[in-house]
């Protein structure tokens, strides 16, 4: 009785061992699908933030994005920050990512008028 117990236990503690580690690379394997994009276009809507805004762009083709404009991302890549306004258009760069209705979203960088 001992033994199956034992092994039981075993066997638990492999599988959990397993399962742990594929779910693991299932997470990086997500993480590298983000990729840097730009974008260019008239921006439609702003939503204001705490530390800057989102601002939805329009380009030419009709596609939209969502693009998280901040100070702090900004600063971080070198890049200074502009409030820009609905009508303005905008060309931005950086890092993005798909909801799952297939909006895209982008971290802006950089930022050019």
């Amino acid at each position: 009785m001992k033994k199956i117990l034992a092994l039981a236990i075993l066997t638990l503690g492999i599988f959990n061992m397993t399962s742990c580690t594929a779910k693991q690379s299932a997470q990086s394997e997500d993480k590298g699908k983000d990729m840097t994009i730009e974008a260019s276009g008239k921006i439609t809507k702003i939503e204001n933030g705490k530390d800057g805004y989102m601002a939805t762009i329009q380009d030419a083709n009709g596609k939209e994005y969502v693009t998280t404009i901040s100070f702090i991302n900004l600063q971080k890549s070198g890049s200074t920050f502009k409030r820009y306004e609905v009508g303005d258009s905008i060309y931005v760069k950086g890092p993005s990512w798909k909801d799952e209705q297939g909006k895209v979203y982008i971290k802006a960088e950089q930022l050019k008028q």
